[in-house]
């Protein structure tokens, strides 16, 4: 049979157990700060979507109110105001 360039097991030294248990120990330290950080990602998520969900209802809510002062018996005297028309053209008749 030919050499196949392999060694017979000997047994793990004290040098080699001291490394395979350091190696396991920054195993398990990596494993829970990528859990960490997963669950961290996780609530930014949470977060940045309950932020965006804020802001439509807010943009919903001063769309009503511009389009209920548009067309209230004040509504032609306001819209004669350069900074009311201009809210209105922006903001108005999005949620009505």
């Amino acid at each position: 049979m030919d050499d196949l360039g392999l060694t017979p097991i000997t047994p793990i030294t004290s040098d080699e157990k001291a490394e395979l248990d350091f190696l396991r120990h920054e195993a398990a330290h990596i494993q829970r700060r990528l859990t960490e950080l997963e669950t961290e990602l996780d609530k930014t998520t949470i977060e940045r979507d309950t932020i965006r969900h804020e802001r439509n209802l807010m943009a919903q809510d001063f769309a009503w109110t511009l389009n209920k002062m548009a067309n209230s018996p004040a509504g032609p005297a306001l819209r004669r105001l350069d900074g009311f028309s201009r809210m209105l053209e922006t903001w108005g008749n999005a949620a009505s």
